[in-house]
């Protein structure tokens, strides 16, 4: 094999490192750091705890012979993809508090810890809009409804976590908006015309590369107004070129994750990396085979010299980003600030929305509330959390109850049965960008339910776009589904107005 096109397919990859497997499972730690020692272009983190992903960045440093990109999806914070560090609320909720100055604060506290796990770059912000309420993966993750509203936020993010030395990534080129498939699952397509492509989906882009984002992430994405049509717009020359030539933009582009259904479903890994190749994409980003996708690189950048030569000019953009935007060169112990944890619930409380009778707002202290927490996924944690709360600060008795997707009618006609002393119910539906049609569907049901034999109250914690029966008395919304949007929610059930001037910050009053 020729070293330099060998040398050259590694730089180009950017590939998973699943932190628990890694200390967990040997033979995958020493395959990861094989692919580290031949040149790996860099890697992106998931699970685990902080120290534990702290310990793997180390590693990996100490084996790379040359400086290695350390990536990570932290959205809303490391809670994104770890069990430790601060979460924020998501990007609509930001959008709806409507404080661009508050987003900063948010995005260098995000980068700040971030580099303390030796992360340099992030992949956010989400420049997408939201536009389709149906849309079931981006939602809660997009900074608004409009470009207008988005863009001031986006162009904030990007300019607060690069200056705090961590790299900002606009995703998913041309705008993963508008469309009613998941890319994790099957290949979307987007179906507006090009005008509305420029005027709406495309210009959040335009203000990222004006802000000097690191990088743009192609979205796995068939957008036939604009030609990609036959290949996504991750593998897609149109797209490479639209960016470099119509938006003039010179930094890194990158595609989205090559593991996703999207991909794997129509390409095998060695034709999705051929495909990316030559469409002029500088970095891929976690090939579902990583030794399938180097020996296809490879074997590619030997026998066509034009590529290699373009390989030369992104790997030149890299090191002009490192110089630009300095990655972290030493990794310390997580910290947690007071004022962090304050300005999270701030903007989560910011963020909040009361439709319907304002009445129930809060609760009544002489009723008797039957509360569920409807879960969408098996995690207790939320909804925990959320009925403790309650139950520390409202007045009201209330009777609590986990409801899982999977409730049956009789298991419907069971709950209420056994609340029947009840004189109001809060329904609160956990909703995560990612939910399934059927759990839309059986939740109308139980909130249609709960309607007409009570007065609800439904608290939507997460997306705020999922249909409710018109008889639903009062609606509250949160725009995200994290920590401090389910602690605002509580406290404005129980009557709590936290107080932001406090030494110690208002979170650590009331959690």
């Amino acid at each position: 094999m020729s070293a330099p096109a060998q040398w050259f397919a590694a730089r180009s990859i950017i590939a998973r490192l699943d932190v628990p497997a890694y200390w967990q499972q040997l033979a995958y730690r020493e395959r990861v750091l094989g692919w580290v020692r031949q040149g790996l272009g860099g890697v992106c983190l998931f699970g685990g705890a902080p120290e534990e992903a702290t310990r793997a960045v180390m590693e990996v440093l100490g084996e790379a012979p040359l400086p290695i990109t350390v990536a990570a999806d932290l959205e809303y914070g490391l809670p994104m993809r770890f069990t430790g560090g601060t979460p924020f609320p998501r990007a609509l909720a930001l959008a709806r508090a409507g404080q661009v100055g508050m987003t900063a604060r948010i995005a260098r506290a995000i980068a700040r810890q971030a580099r303390q796990l030796g992360i340099g770059w992030n992949f956010a912000p989400v420049c997408d809009i939201a536009t389709n309420p149906a849309n079931p993966v981006i939602g809660i993750r997009a900074f608004g409804q409009s470009p207008e509203q988005a863009i001031p936020h986006i162009q904030a993010w990007i300019e607060a976590s690069q200056a705090e030395g961590v790299w900002a990534c606009a995703k998913h080129f041309p705008g993963h908006g508008d469309v009613a498939v998941d890319s994790h699952d099957a290949l979307p397509t987007v179906v507006v015309d090009e005008q509305t492509l420029w005027n709406r989906e495309i210009e959040p882009f335009r203000s990222a590369i004006a802000a000097g984002v690191a990088g743009v992430m192609l979205g796995h994405l068939r957008v036939p107004a604009l030609g990609i049509d036959r290949v996504p717009a991750s593998l897609s020359s149109i797209a490479v070129d639209l960016l470099r030539q119509r938006l003039n933009y010179d930094g890194l582009i990158l595609t989205d994750a090559l593991d996703m259904g999207a991909v794997t479903q129509h390409w095998s890994t060695a034709d999705a990396v051929g495909l990316a190749l030559r469409a002029g994409v500088d970095l891929l980003l976690m090939p579902a085979d990583v030794d399938e996708a180097l020996e296809a690189a490879t074997r590619l950048l030997q026998v066509e010299p034009a590529l290699l030569a373009r390989r030369r000019l992104s790997i030149s953009r890299l090191q002009r980003f490192r110089e630009q935007v300095r990655p972290p060169e030493e990794v310390g112990t997580l910290s947690e600030h007071p004022e962090e944890l304050q300005v999270a619930l701030q903007s989560a409380w910011a963020a909040l929305e009361i439709t319907g009778c304002p009445e129930l707002v809060p609760l009544p202290g002489e009723g008797h509330v039957a509360v569920f927490a409807c879960l969408a996924e098996k995690k207790l944690e939320p909804a925990t959390l959320f009925f403790r709360l309650l139950a520390q600060h409202t007045r009201c008795h209330c009777d609590m109850a986990y409801v899982d997707a999977q409730l049956t009618p009789e298991d419907e006609q069971r709950l209420y049965h056994s609340i029947a002393g009840a004189t109001h119910i809060v329904v609160v539906l956990f909703a995560p960008p990612r939910l399934s049609p059927f759990v839309v569907q059986r939740w109308y049901s139980l909130v249609a339910g709960c309607a007409t034999r009570l007065p609800t109250l439904v608290v939507l914690a997460g997306n705020p776009f999922l249909p409710l029966p018109e008889r639903v008395t009062t609606v509250v919304r949160t725009f995200a589904d994290t920590e401090p949007s389910i602690v605002a929610a509580a406290l404005l059930l129980a009557g709590i107005e936290p107080v932001w001037d406090c030494a110690q910050g208002a979170y650590d009053d009331v959690v």
